[in-house]
């Protein structure tokens, strides 16, 4: 497994450093390294065993996995689950990034077999530890163990991603983490070979007939670099206003900071990071997503996605001639009309993090034109 060790070192620093430091946030840091370097630990050996047990893993293809994209809070989740209703799809499980090995997998899949014998009472008590753990995202992105999710726990493993701005909120400091696209390429090389090993393993387990399917909201940092080992990769890009997608991942990231790093929120630096961080993101997906066929990327539009969200899902299909059966069109049409009853709870606007439009607009100026952004307000 590729380990970022600058990163690591880096961010143990930032966070004991004078400038950064407070006793809550030192202590909480110390509580995650812990057991999150024995849970790597343990994972790293399971994943030796599948040498042992499973080497088939090893001559496993990827072919032309279809990778649903954009900037994060354009709903590529919602899409991502819809297409997971899709039997010739294999995606990735929340349970299935934390433990990305074959054995792990067969592992889990007994233990839940059992647990059917018994009426379920392990899958109850999972239930209650997952509600409870991911309340305060409850109203932003519904989560569980066996729900849909991103590889950004892979990536994790790394220590290089963004998602690490949740307990390390120091976006500046954090280059390799926001942006593998920018590694050495020899860094490069060992973090995709990890990736596509990780990948390999998943479809071995569950389906290695079928399409790979992947949601990735923070990919725009490494998309060249993965497009390098997965040359066939379809994109369906989600393209939602950054007035709205910007302001909605910074609560997302506030509801966690008011908890682990309190600090974060009292001068609004690291709003205005994120932020920065997320402007960077659409002016280089705009510019990467340029090298791609145009028979391999999709752009869809968030707003056409929530106004007829069957009918977007079906359009993609076509674009890509992918098999839209009749049982997958009964299921479609069971989730998109559940979501027409949907009512978001999730409040946000830039101003609540000193953010404009203008500001957004001076550093996207481009991105907004090209894909025809309006303004609310022209001065």
């Amino acid at each position: 497994m590729y380990f970022h060790y600058p990163t690591l070192f880096k961010l143990i620093y930032l966070s004991f450093s004078r400038q950064y430091f407070s006793l809550w946030h030192a202590t909480l840091v110390i509580i995650f390294l812990v057991p999150f370097l024995l849970l790597r630990t343990f994972v790293w050996a399971m994943r030796l065993l599948d040498y042992l047990f499973f080497p088939g893993f090893l001559k496993q293809p990827v072919r032309s996995p279809l990778y649903i994209i954009g900037n994060p809070r354009s709903g590529t989740t919602f899409t991502h689950r819809l297409f997971a209703l899709d039997e010739q799809f294999s995606y990735l499980k929340l349970y299935q990034t934390i433990f990305p090995s074959v054995i792990c997998y067969k592992l889990f899949g007994l233990i839940a077999r059992i647990d059917r014998l018994f009426g379920r009472p392990g899958e109850r008590l999972l239930n209650v530890i997952s509600n409870k753990g991911f309340k305060g995202w409850n109203t932003i992105h519904q989560t569980g163990p066996e729900k849909a999710e991103s590889d950004e726990m892979l990536f994790m493993y790394a220590m290089l991603s963004p998602l690490l701005g949740l307990l390390f909120p120091f976006f500046k400091e954090m280059d390799a983490a926001t942006f593998v696209d920018l590694m050495p390429q020899k860094s490069r090389d060992k973090l995709m070979a990890y990736y596509k090993n990780c990948l390999q393993r998943h479809l071995y387990a569950t389906g290695p007939d079928k399409i790979l399917l992947q949601k990735v909201a923070l990919i725009a940092g490494r998309l060249q670099s993965i497009h390098e080992i997965l040359p066939d990769m379809r994109i369906v890009h989600m393209v939602r206003h950054p007035n709205e997608s910007i302001p909605s991942l910074i609560s997302m990231f506030d509801a966690t900071w008011k908890s682990l790093a309190p600090d974060a929120c009292k001068d609004g630096k690291a709003y205005l990071e994120l932020a920065d961080l997320i402007c960077k993101y659409y002016v280089h997906l705009h510019e990467v997503e340029k090298d791609f066929p145009a028979d391999a990327l999709l752009k869809v539009r968030y707003e056409d996605l929530v106004a007829a969200p069957h009918k977007t899902i079906h359009g993609i299909y076509q674009s890509f001639g992918l098999e839209f059966s009749t049982e997958y069109d009964k299921l479609l049409t069971q989730e998109t009309n559940k979501a027409r009853t949907y009512k978001s709870k999730h409040s946000y606007s830039l101003e609540n993090y000193g953010l404009t439009e203008k500001m957004l607009y001076q550093r996207l100026k481009p991105v907004f034109n090209d894909y025809g952004f309006i303004r609310v307000t022209q001065k």
